[in-house]
C-alpha cells in the first residue's frame, strides 16, 4: 500500500515539474513575441511619419492676377516677371513635386492697380463668384493640395470662394499659403476649414509679397515641418 501511495507522489511530482517546465517555455515565448512585435510597432510608427511625403498625389495650385490686391498695398511684385504669389507655388512645386496648375479668371482682372482694387472690392461687398477657366487637372484626384492666393481686401479673392464651392476635399490634406501687404493670412485657413469640413486644412505661410524671394530659407522650414 506504502509503495502504491509513494508511486502516485512520484507521478504527481512528475507532473507538476512538467507543466511548469511548459508554463515557462509559453511565456518566454510570448515575452519574444511581445518584443518582435514592439520592433515591427515601432518600425510602422516611423514609416507613418515619412508617410506623407511617399506614395501621394500632390498638387500646387494657386491663383495670381496682373494686379493683386490688399486693401493696404500697392500692386503685386515681381520677379523676374513672375507674381509673388506664383513665385511661391513654384517654389513650393520645386520642393514637393507633385503638379502645378494656375487658376485662370474667365474675365480678366483692369491691367491697372487701381481697376483691379475697384474690381475685387466690388466682388466682395456684392458676394460674388467670379468664374475660372476650366482647369487641366481635377483637384479632387489628388491626396495634398496647397493652395496659394494673394490676400485681397484682407480676405480671399472672391475666386478662391469659386474654387472651394466648386471641388469637395473630403478625406484631403489642404495646405494654404499667401502673400500679403500687413494683413498676414486673415484669418483665410481658418475659412478654408469652413468651406471645406471634412478636409485636413494644416497651418500655412504667408508671407509679405515684396519679400517672396527672399522667403526661400522660411518656405523650407516650413515645408520641413509638415514632413515635405
Amino acid at each position: 500500500m506504502k509503495k502504491i501511495v509513494a508511486l502516485i507522489l512520484a507521478l504527481t511530482l512528475i507532473f507538476t515539474f512538467t507543466a511548469c517546465s511548459a508554463g515557462g517555455g509559453n511565456e518566454t515565448t510570448t515575452a519574444n513575441t511581445q518584443s518582435t512585435a514592439a520592433g515591427t510597432t515601432s518600425a510602422e510608427a516611423e514609416q507613418m511619419e515619412e508617410a506623407p511625403t511617399k506614395d501621394k498625389k500632390i498638387l500646387t495650385i494657386y491663383f495670381s492676377s496682373a494686379n493683386t490686391v490688399d486693401a493696404t498695398s500697392s500692386a503685386t511684385p515681381y520677379f523676374d516677371g513672375v507674381a509673388s504669389t506664383e513665385y511661391l507655388a513654384q517654389y513650393i512645386n520645386k520642393k514637393v513635386g507633385g503638379d502645378i496648375a494656375k487658376i485662370t479668371p474667365v474675365k480678366d482682372y483692369p491691367e491697372d492697380y487701381n481697376g483691379t482694387a475697384d474690381a475685387a472690392k466690388a466682388e466682395n461687398d456684392k458676394d460674388e463668384r467670379p468664374e475660372f477657366q476650366k482647369l487641366e487637372v481635377n483637384p479632387e484626384d489628388y491626396d495634398v493640395i496647397f493652395v496659394g492666393y494673394p490676400m485681397w481686401w484682407y480676405t480671399l479673392p472672391m475666386i478662391m470662394y469659386t474654387f472651394f464651392d466648386a471641388y469637395d476635399f473630403s478625406g484631403m490634406t489642404v495646405i494654404p499659403f499667401n502673400t500679403h501687404e500687413g494683413s498676414g493670412d486673415g484669418g483665410t485657413y481658418d475659412k478654408i476649414q469652413d468651406f471645406e469640413p471634412n478636409a485636413t486644412v494644416l497651418e500655412g505661410f504667408n508671407v509679405r509679397g515684396n519679400s517672396a524671394d527672399k522667403a526661400d530659407s522660411d518656405l523650407d522650414e516650413w515645408l520641413a515641418g509638415l514632413n515635405y
